[in-house]
């Protein structure tokens, strides 16, 4: 048991493109070898039969001449013929022979030197005629009766029938075993083959890369959909990704571009003060009183610029005071997607729920990411002339996101990333690790629907004290 166990983990840790062809391989050599054994089986059973009628041949001719002296009661007669029959091996040799009476015993007989002592069998008793390959396969005991009262019995040698059978039984053994390793190696290269598109499409997507169109070869159509499909997908994937930096980049741009305004306007009016002070300070420095308002007035021009660096540095530190979230955000991630889905004749449409906070305590980046992925996956998933919704409402201090397509549903494993939180290495590349970082980042929750009839319904359910 430990033996199996161990060759079960080391063919477990092989690859799949070797399990495969491997399992092949062996069953083609189980079938051969199985159908060999019927095949000597079968030739054991002609062999034996074969053997009876040879011997049921050999009584024909025994018998015509045993006859006339059973008819005459001549015993002496019997043993000469039986006699002289042993005495002639052309073609079948016989090595005991005898004739019983009606209670079995021999009325006469004869055997060759060093045979003596040797049993009929019994069976040989209660049958009209019969056969049985002695238990060394050497010989064969046949039977028959000559009439009412007298049966007749021979041992014929088959010493030469056995070792051809031997031989025989051999060489289909050898042959089988050839014929079984040749097809068994080709079933492997023909499965191995068979696989090599699976294989070449997964070591692409480990790499994050499309499959080069001079190794998609046209005469295999259904390896070369499989592999045009991975390269569109790859496509969207890097579309994807392209968009996703492009708005992180406006992101920056857009904080950079108010972080400087806010910047300069809280900057610029101490520093004009504090130019104006200096300026009083060069015309009216002498005079005590003037100077000392002067240098007051630059301590609080200085304090006030500290100040301002401390609440920059507060408001930018990492991880806190991000920007929350607003409608108009929300919005602007449908007008991103809505280009991409007029090209694909989908419609995107955006409900806001009535009464909804214009801000909301929520990361506006991490949510806009969140949703930006959802919908362009639910643009690229539905056909033409189909229908993309993402409504926003709060419900029990949590906002409600969901994004409802009519698209073919979500794989289930995909749908599991989602709302367990684990993801496969290979889903990295389509975005979900994206969402469920970011949705982890926003202590959120994913639920999934998908319908039968086709359509995917997701639900976010995002806590509003996320920033708190």
């Amino acid at each position: 048991m430990p033996l199996a166990r161990s060759m079960l983990a080391w063919y477990r840790r092989l690859p799949l493109t070797v399990r495969l062809p491997a399992v092949v391989a062996v069953m083609i050599f189980a079938a051969a070898i199985g159908t060999t054994q019927v095949a000597l089986h079968s030739v054991s059973r002609q062999f034996e039969s074969q053997m009876a009628r040879i011997g049921q041949v050999y009584l024909d001719g025994l018998s015509a001449a045993l006859v006339p002296a059973l008819a005459k009661g001549d015993a002496a007669a019997v043993t000469r013929v039986l006699e002289f029959s042993l005495a002639v091996t052309e073609g079948v040799e016989d090595r005991r022979l005898a004739v019983l009476d009606a209670s079995g015993q021999a009325l006469a007989q004869v055997e060759r030197a060093g045979l003596e002592g040797i049993p009929w069998p019994q069976e040989a008793l209660g049958m009209v005629q019969g056969a049985r390959l002695a238990d060394d396969d050497q010989s064969i005991w046949v039977w028959r009766t000559l009439d009412d009262s007298h049966r007749v019995l021979a041992n014929l040698d088959v010493t030469a029938f056995s070792e051809e059978r031997e031989q025989l039984r051999w060489g289909l053994v050898l042959l089988d075993l050839l014929v079984s390793l040749v097809c068994a190696l080709l079933g492997f290269l023909v499965a191995r083959q068979m696989q090599r598109p699976v294989a070449l499409v997964t070591q692409h997507l480990q790499q994050g890369l499309a499959v080069p169109e001079s190794l998609i070869r046209a005469s295999d159509p259904e390896s070369a959909r499989l592999m045009r499909a991975v390269n569109r997908m790859a496509d969207d994937a890097r579309e994807r990704e392209a968009m996703l930096a492009l708005l992180s980049e406006q992101e920056r741009e857009a904080v950079l571009g108010r972080l400087t305004a806010t910047l300069a306007h809280e900057v610029r009016n101490p520093l004009g003060g504090m130019v104006t002070a200096v300026q009083t300070l060069r015309k009216f420095g002498d005079q005590p009183e003037a100077r000392q308002d002067a240098l007051d007035f630059i301590e609080r021009g200085v304090l006030a610029l500290r100040d301002v660096v401390d609440a920059t540095l507060k408001t930018h530190r990492p991880g806190a005071g991000e920007r929350r979230l607003r409608l108009q955000d929300l919005q602007d991630v449908q007008r991103l997607v809505a280009g991409d889905a007029a090209q694909r004749g989908v419609l995107v449409e955006f409900h806001a729920e009535p009464g909804l906070s214009d801000e909301l305590p929520l990361a506006a980046t991490e949510v806009r990411q969140v949703l930006l992925n959802l919908l362009i996956n639910a643009v690229r998933a539905t056909g033409h002339g189909g229908r993309v919704r993402l409504t926003v409402k709060q419900r029990d201090q949590n906002l409600v996101l969901e994004v409802i397509d009519q698209g073919s549903g979500m794989a289930p494993d995909v749908a599991r990333s989602l709302m367990h939180g684990e993801t496969q290495a290979g889903q990295s590349g389509l975005g979900v690790a994206v969402i469920v970082r970011l949705v982890q980042q926003l202590r959120g929750r994913v639920a999934v629907d998908a319908h039968s009839q086709g359509g995917t319904h997701i639900t976010l359910h995002l806590p509003l004290d996320a920033l708190e």
